[in-house]
């Protein structure tokens, strides 16, 4: 498991397929888009549900393009310092 330090962000982006209107699936070589789901966070992020904010784990968030990519047991993972978070996403 990776723990972030600090007021850092571990994201796992996430894959959203795009579709046409009448559902058809499109395959796409162009870069994701930032939206990722937090992993974890580090101790001092401000924006935490245990300071009364509005992120936690498992949160759906976009995220900047300043990012780490982080490989860790095959899995791709983005770190990101909390500034880097610009939305939580409420489905």
């Amino acid at each position: 498991m990776i723990k972030p330090l600090f007021d850092n962000v571990l994201l796992k982006k996430v894959e959203e397929e795009k579709a046409t209107t009448s559902g058809i699936v499109l395959a796409s070589k162009e870069e994701t888009s930032n939206i990722a789901i937090v992993v974890a966070l580090g101790d001092s992020c401000l924006l935490s549900k245990d300071n009364d904010g509005e992120l936690s784990e498992g949160s759906k968030v976009v995220f900047s393009d300043n990012y780490k990519k982080v490989n860790f047991k095959n899995e791709e993972y983005y770190l990101v310092n909390e500034e880097e978070v610009l939305a939580v996403i409420e489905d």
